[in-house]
C-alpha cells in the first residue's frame, strides 16, 4: 500500500463516525470536501436579465412570429409579473410538485419535480440497476453506480469527471470551448461526482444551477453554451437564463432533444438542409469561445427528415422513449448505454407498428411479415450510414486540421454493410464492452459473437473459444434472438496495462487541450493524470466503491486474471512510463445498436440478403456449408 493510499484510507476511516453522528447533509459536506478543490461544487452568480413591460411585449412578438406553438408561459409570467428568469427557483414556484404518468401502470401519480429530476440519467448521468449489461465474468452488472459519469469510452477519448469544461486555444490562437458538460443539464464545475457515493444528499447550490431551459425551451440559445472560467479559476458551461428563452417554455421536442443527442447520431458535421431546427448545436456553436465541433459520427444515423421517415412525420423523440416525469425510457435493447431510467419499459417498433408491418406490395407481404419473427426491422430499414460515419478512432496517430487549427484522431469511415454495419443475432443485453449478446435461434451453436482480432499479446494463448462455451453462450441462449444491423466501431487509446484482462482494460484518458494543441496522445494522457480526480480514481476511496467491481467485469469469471483494481499504477501511467502504457485497440470490434435514420425507400430487398455476395456472412451467424447455399437463394426469383 502507498503512502498516499494509506493517507485516503486513514482519512475515510476517521471520517466516517463524524458522518454518521452528524446526518446526512453534513456527509454531503464531507464528501465534497474530500474531492479535489477543482471538482467540488460552489455558489455560482448566473447573471439574471430583468426585461421592462416594453420589451416583454416586443420579446413576445418575436416569439409568437418566429415559432408555430403555443407559449402558455407568456400569459403567465405576465399575469404574475415575472420579469426575470432566475434559473430553477422560478421554475419550481408553481411546479414544487408535478404530475407523472407511470411508465409502468399508466396510472397518474405526483411527485417531486426536483426529486424526480435529480434522480435520473439526465442529472445524474449513472444509475445503479444495469438489468441488460453482463461482465465477461457471467455477472450482471449491477447495483453499483455507472453511466457516462465513471464508464472509459474510446469515442471521446477522456472521461466526463476529468474532461468537464476545458479552454481550447487552437494553433491560430482562437479559444474554444470542449468537455463533456456540455451536454449535461447540470452548470456546476464537474459532473455530480457527490452522487455516487453513498449518502449523499444534492446540496442547494447544485440545484441552483441547473439548466432547466437547454430541454425546455423552443428559443434556447445555444450559442450562450459555452465556457465560462470564473474569478476562481474554475471552469464551467454558461446557460441561456434569458427571457425569450424562458418565455418560450414547452414540452420537451425532437429539436430541443436533439441539441445535445444529435451528436450521437449524425456527428458534428452535417447539416439536414432540409430543416436546420435538428442540428441547433452545429450551426450556434457559441458566440465567443464556440464549441470544438468533432469529426466522425458515433452512429452515422441521423435523426432529421432527410434521413428518418419518423422525423418526417414529425414525431417527437417521446412518442417513442415514453417519459415519467424526468425519467426516460431508454428501452432494453441497447449495448452501448449502460444507465436505464425505466428497467421493464420497453422501447420497440412494435409499440406503434404490428407484428405484420408489410401491406403495400401484396405480392410479398406475406413473404416479408413472415420474417419479423426473426429479423429485426432496423435489418432492412437502416440499409447504410452517413458518410461521416467512423468505425475505426485511432487517438494514437493525431492529424492536423488546419481549419480550425487542431489536432484530431484519425477516423477510418464506412457507410455500407459489412465494412460499417454488421449483421448479429442478439437478444438485448450487451457485455461490459458493448458487443451485443445472442445466439443463432437453431441451436446448433455454431454462431460466437466474440472473436477478437485484436487479441493482446498478454493473452495470445488464452482459449476464447472454451470461455465463450462456458460463460456466454449460457447468457447468449436465456432470450430468444433477433438478427438486428449493428455499427462496427473500434477505438484505439492508451491502456494502463497493470489494470487490464483477457477483454480490454482501462483506458487512460486525454487531455483534450493539449493533444489539440500538440497532437503528442502521450504528454495529453500525462497531462489528465495531474487532475486531482484522477489521482483519488487510483485511491482507496474510488477502490472500495467502485474500481474494484468495476474491473472484476473484465475477468473471464476465474477470478485469474483481474482480481482488483491497481490503484498503486497511478505513477507509473501519470509518468506514462514505457512498458506500463502502451495505446491499444479493443479486442474486439464494438456493435453498437443503431435505430435512428430508418427508411422506408431504400430499405434492403431480399436479393440484398438472399444472394452468395449479399450483405449477409451466413457462416458467421452460424449456418452450415450446405444451409448457407439455401439461404443464399432469392426466393422471389
Amino acid at each position: 500500500m502507498t503512502k498516499r493510499t494509506r493517507t485516503s484510507l486513514f482519512a475515510i476511516l476517521a471520517i466516517i463516525p463524524l458522518m454518521a453522528i452528524l446526518g446526512w447533509t453534513f456527509r454531503s459536506s464531507v464528501i465534497n470536501w474530500m474531492m479535489p478543490e477543482d471538482s467540488r461544487p460552489g455558489d455560482i452568480i448566473f447573471p439574471v436579465e430583468k426585461v421592462s413591460a416594453s420589451e416583454y411585449d416586443r420579446i413576445a412578438e418575436g416569439l409568437q412570429a418566429d415559432y408555430d406553438l403555443e407559449f402558455k408561459h407568456i400569459k403567465i409570467f405576465k399575469e404574475a409579473g415575472v420579469t426575470a428568469y432566475e434559473g430553477p427557483q422560478t421554475c419550481l414556484t408553481c411546479h414544487e410538485d408535478i404530475t407523472v404518468e407511470d411508465a409502468h401502470s399508466g396510472k397518474e401519480k405526483k411527485v417531486k419535480l426536483m426529486e424526480n429530476l435529480l434522480t435520473s440519467t439526465h442529472y445524474r448521468f449513472f444509475t445503479e440497476k444495469h438489468d441488460n449489461v453482463y461482465g465477461f465474468n457471467g455477472e450482471l452488472a449491477d447495483n453499483f453506480p455507472m453511466g457516462k459519469i465513471d464508464r472509459p469510452c474510446p469515442k471521446p477519448g477522456s472521461f466526463a469527471f476529468t474532461a468537464w469544461a476545458e479552454i481550447v486555444v487552437t494553433a491560430k490562437g482562437d479559444t474554444m470551448s470542449e468537455g463533456c458538460g456540455q451536454c449535461h443539464i447540470g452548470g456546476q464545475y464537474q459532473a455530480p461526482l457527490g452522487e455516487i457515493m453513498p449518502g449523499y444528499v444534492t446540496e442547494q447550490n447544485e440545484k441552483d444551477a441547473i439548466d432547466c431551459l437547454i430541454c425546455h425551451s423552443a428559443a434556447y440559445d445555444m450559442n450562450k453554451k459555452q465556457v465560462a472560467v470564473d474569478k476562481n479559476g474554475l471552469k464551467r458551461w454558461e446557460q441561456d437564463r434569458g427571457m425569450r428563452a424562458a418565455m418560450s417554455v414547452t414540452k420537451t421536442t425532437s429539436q430541443t432533444c436533439l441539441r445535445c443527442h444529435q451528436h450521437n447520431f449524425g456527428g458534428d458535421i452535417f447539416v439536414d438542409s432540409t430543416d436546420t431546427s435538428y442540428f441547433q448545436s452545429i450551426l450556434n456553436t457559441g458566440h465567443d469561445r464556440p464549441r470544438v465541433l468533432h469529426p466522425g459520427s458515433k452512429r452515422g444515423t441521423p435523426f432529421s427528415p432527410s434521413w428518418d421517415v419518423h422525423a418526417a412525420a414529425g414525431l417527437n423523440c417521446t412518442d417513442c422513449h415514453v417519459t415519467e416525469g424526468h425519467f426516460i425510457a431508454k428501452g432494453n435493447h441497447t449495448t452501448t448505454m449502460m444507465t436505464n431510467d425505466l428497467p421493464g419499459v420497453e422501447v420497440a417498433c412494435e409499440n406503434c407498428h404490428t407484428s405484420e408491418p408489410h401491406s403495400a406490395n401484396a405480392e410479398i407481404a406475406d413473404f416479408l411479415n413472415a420474417h419479423t419473427e426473426k429479423v429485426a426491422c432496423v435489418t432492412c430499414h437502416i440499409p447504410s450510414l452517413h458518410e461521416d460515419n467512423a468505425t475505426m478512432r485511432d487517438f494514437a496517430s493525431p492529424i492536423f486540421e488546419e481549419h480550425p487549427g487542431v489536432y484530431v484522431y484519425k477516423d477510418v469511415k464506412e457507410t455500407q454493410p459489412k465494412k460499417a454495419i454488421t449483421y448479429v443475432w442478439w437478444n438485448g443485453d450487451a457485455t461490459f464492452l458493448g458487443n451485443a449478446i445472442g445466439d443463432n435461434p437453431n441451436g446448433k451453436n455454431l454462431y460466437r459473437f466474440y472473436n477478437p482480432t485484436h487479441v493482446w499479446p498478454e493473452f495470445k494463448n488464452y482459449d476464447y473459444a472454451k470461455w465463450y462455451e462456458k460463460v456466454m453462450r449460457p447468457l447468449s441462449k436465456k432470450k430468444p434472438s433477433k438478427l438486428y444491423a449493428m455499427k462496427i466501431f473500434n477505438g484505439r487509446q492508451h491502456i494502463d496495462l497493470q489494470n487490464i484482462g483477457p477483454f480490454g482494460g482501462m483506458y487512460v484518458p486525454y487531455n483534450l487541450p493539449t493533444y489539440y494543441k500538440t497532437g503528442d496522445p502521450a504528454k495529453a494522457g500525462a497531462m489528465e493524470l495531474q487532475k486531482g480526480m484522477m489521482e483519488m480514481m487510483y485511491g482507496t476511496m474510488f477502490k472500495v466503491y467502485l474500481m474494484d467491481k468495476f474491473m472484476r467485469y473484465m475477468d473471464d469469471g476465474s477470478g485469474k486474471f483481474v482480481t482488483e483494481w491497481h490503484g498503486d499504477a497511478y505513477d507509473d501511467v501519470l509518468n506514462m512510463k514505457k512498458g506500463k502504457v502502451e495505446a491499444r485497440w479493443i479486442p474486439n470490434d464494438a456493435s453498437m445498436e443503431i435505430s435512428h435514420a430508418v427508411r422506408r425507400n431504400g430499405a434492403l430487398t431480399c436479393s440484398n440478403c438472399h444472394s452468395k455476395n449479399g450483405v449477409l456472412d451466413w457462416k458467421k451467424l452460424g449456418y452450415e456449408d450446405d444451409e448457407v447455399e439455401m439461404y443464399s437463394m432469392n426466393p422471389l426469383e
